[in-house]
């Protein structure tokens, strides 16, 4: 990737083992600890063919976003995902709503997951939202 886009960069989601850190900055390769949207359990290859899908690029470990709508619907994906267990129906629906729902939900979506990711820090405190997330659209 050129010097040049990744200066246009301003979301990065690093991706690790079992882990994908969401990190809004101005400078994503050093970002500050206040700059972490979401941390959660999820496996990395799941991410990667979503970013496939949306034409972003990335690398082995980490997805460079440079829109912000994409970075909702990514983010909104890997919070309600480790909580679909292994159920594939679900799975694909899950999918399926991220490219089909209006900019405004993932907006909305997005910004509440993140609320309280930045309150309590814990995916398990996410539980009630992705709980709400999951019988609004009917996952």
């Amino acid at each position: 990737m050129k010097k040049s886009e990744l200066l246009k960069i301003k979301y990065q989601i690093k991706l690790a083992k079992n882990t994908a850190t969401f990190i809004w900055s101005s400078t994503p390769q050093n970002p500050l600890r206040g700059s972490i949207d979401l941390r959660t359990k999820i496996n990395p290859r799941e991410l990667l063919i979503l970013a496939k899908k949306f034409h972003i690029p990335f690398e082995e470990d980490k997805i460079f976003v440079q829109d912000l709508e994409v970075y909702n619907r990514l983010l909104i994906y890997a919070c309600v995902r480790p909580f679909l267990r292994k159920n594939l129906e679900n799975i694909h629906k899950l999918e399926k709503q991220i490219f089909n729902m209006t900019s405004w939900d993932a907006h909305y979506w997005a910004s509440a997951f993140r609320e309280s990711w930045w309150k309590y820090g814990k995916l398990a405190k996410l539980k009630n939202i992705v709980r709400a997330f999951k019988l609004f659209f009917e996952i």
